[in-house]
C-alpha cells in the first residue's frame, strides 16, 4: 500500500465537493490526469477517484462522462469533414 502525503504550497483552490484546501501539487495532479470537460471544478485526490470514471479506452484520464475521455473520443470519431 502507498501513502500520500499531502504536503506542498497551499493554493487558492478548494475541493468542489468537500471542501477541502488543494495545495499547488494536488492541483497539478489534477488538472495533468482529468478531461478538458472537468477544468471548471477541481477535486481532491480522494473526491476525483470516488466521484468520477476512468476512461475505459486509456484508462489514464479521469472523465465525468460514462467511458470514454474527450481525448480519445476525438481520436476514435473524428468528425467528418
Amino acid at each position: 500500500m502507498t501513502r500520500r502525503e499531502r504536503c506542498g504550497t497551499p493554493s487558492a483552490l478548494v475541493c468542489c465537493v468537500c471542501d477541502r484546501p488543494l495545495s499547488l501539487l494536488d492541483v497539478e495532479a489534477f488538472y495533468g490526469s482529468v478531461d478538458e470537460e472537468l477544468h471548471g471544478e477541481v477535486y481532491c485526490p480522494d473526491c476525483m477517484e470516488a466521484c468520477l470514471s476512468l476512461c475505459r479506452e486509456c484508462s489514464c484520464r479521469y472523465t465525468a462522462r460514462e467511458g470514454v475521455c474527450g481525448e480519445c473520443l476525438a481520436r476514435e470519431y473524428p468528425l467528418a469533414g
